[in-house]
């Protein structure tokens, strides 16, 4: 495997996308809230929130799905 291989990059994009993008979306609303006046103020509550949606969103879909490697590994299967 060659360094800089179209899979690491793939991998790299798959792993950070989100992340980069939801702080991208956070300090677009928080310097939005500062010199935008009222219509900022919208994208704020919008873009800060984004990332609270995300998480309780990720929060509850985990909450719903049995562990199942982890029961299969207690009990020695």
């Amino acid at each position: 495997m060659m360094h800089g291989s179209p899979d690491r990059t793939r991998r790299w994009i798959r792993v950070f996308a989100a992340p980069v993008l939801l702080a991208a979306a956070t300090i677009t609303g928080l310097l939005a809230a500062l010199l935008w006046g009222t219509v900022g103020q919208y994208v704020a509550w919008v873009t800060v929130g984004a990332p609270v949606l995300v998480i309780a969103w990720v929060w509850v879909r985990r909450g719903s799905q049995k562990p199942r490697h982890f029961d299969r590994m207690m009990r020695g299967k």
